[in-house]
């Protein structure tokens, strides 16, 4: 559609009140809800002074909107592959022979969060193609004086295969010629709906799952959950993000990264959406939990804690049930745990999702070996517990 024109803007002030307004009633008609390309999240991430974002919104000639779409310029760091990969021993020779200094970094140019799970990068009214759309905010200037990134990635769309399906969907494209798709763990999701209460929740659960949330509860008792508001969040936003580092800074691969002024703007932008929750033992803040909730899901958005506790206190496990609670507290039907530490998740009632992610690379010959590398690994098979009684 000639008619259409793309406005963009790298500051949330680049768009008018009245223009937010309709990006969330656009989302809200999409039937694609997303915590994360809500006004309010964007508009957080637009304001953070060491992230490079860029907001689109498409118009036709009457001023229609008919899309809307997130990119950020990012880096991704690969540490330990070994821990979510397994692949041919070409792959290894070649992963050890790139990781030979101790890890491997390069930019990213992202359409979507590069900090979360899920398709929260773009929603577009069935008349636009929505590849062009996209392709055209791919090519759109550097963000901050910067060079654009030539690795391009779409964020993550779900896959066509279920899990449990031994089938491999890493390698050439079925969304775009041209493009590679990539495969690593799958989401983490716990179904609520028609679970009204805790009690609903336990009573779900098989006898061996119910005796484990038990047992982390009691292991957990001296820990004191505390929920923090936009001033003690700006108080304590260098110590949070010292606590999301301890656990962040050990991931085997990392795309993106949360700075300390991010928990204080996504608390002045979204209110009681997003809730932080500082833990404390003995009067001392030793771990903290952030989750968004909108239109009846709950996201786990990060969480730091210090290693120590967690061995003694079932700190990290005491955080998912308190996610879990959280969601069954505000109706949510669903309470999306994230991808890493799939065992424990599924031992709550977590269900796995599996997700791709669109990759393209502007030189022919990087491009290739990533192709490559898709086709010769695979995540890493896990076997994930039976939480339900209907199971």
């Amino acid at each position: 559609m000639e008619s259409v024109r793309m406005h963009t803007t790298e500051v949330a002030e680049g768009f008018s009140p009245e223009a937010w307004q309709s990006w969330d009633a656009f989302l809200d008609a999409s039937g694609e809800p997303s915590v994360h390309l809500t006004s309010g999240a964007v508009r957080a991430s637009l304001g953070s002074p060491r992230r490079r974002v860029r907001a689109a919104q498409w118009h036709d000639a009457q001023g229609q909107l008919l899309g809307i779409a997130v990119l950020e310029d990012s880096e991704a760091i690969s540490q330990r592959v070994d821990d979510f990969l397994e692949g041919t021993a070409l792959f290894r020779v070649a992963k050890s022979w790139l990781h030979r200094q101790g890890g491997l970094r390069f930019p990213v140019r992202v359409i979507g969060t590069p900090l979360a799970s899920g398709p929260h990068g773009y929603r577009f009214s069935p008349q636009l193609d929505a590849f062009s759309c996209l392709d055209a905010l791919f090519r759109t200037s550097p963000i901050g004086g910067n060079r654009a990134p030539k690795t391009w990635v779409v964020k993550d769309h779900p896959c066509r295969f279920h899990w449990g399906e031994a089938k491999r969907a890493s390698g050439k494209s079925l969304w775009r010629r041209g493009w590679n798709d990539l495969e690593f763990d799958p989401v983490m999701v716990v179904p609520t709906a028609g679970l009204a209460t805790w009690e609903d929740y336990m009573g779900a659960l098989r006898t061996k799952a119910r005796t484990k949330v038990k047992r982390i509860l009691t292991l957990s008792e001296g820990l004191d959950f505390r929920e923090m508001g936009v001033a003690d969040i700006r108080a304590n936003a260098a110590e949070l993000h010292r606590l999301y580092m301890e656990v962040y800074g050990r991931a085997g691969f990392r795309l993106g990264c949360l700075w300390p002024e991010d928990f204080v703007r996504l608390k002045e932008e979204m209110g009681e959406a997003f809730r932080v929750m500082g833990v404390h033992m003995e009067g001392r803040l030793v771990g903290f939990q952030c989750s968004i909730a909108a239109s009846g899901i709950l996201e786990a958005y990060f969480v730091g804690f210090e290693a120590e506790w967690n061995k003694t206190h079932a700190l990290y496990q005491r955080m998912l049930v308190e996610f879990i609670r959280r969601g069954l507290a505000l109706g949510c039907r669903e309470v999306v745990l994230g991808r890493t530490a799939l065992d424990i998740k599924s031992s709550l009632g977590a269900e796995p999702r599996r997700l791709v992610l669109h990759q393209r690379h502007g030189n022919p010959l990087v491009h290739f070996a990533a192709r490559w590398a898709a086709r010769a690994s695979a995540p890493l098979p896990h076997e994930l517990k039976r939480a339900w009684k209907a199971d």
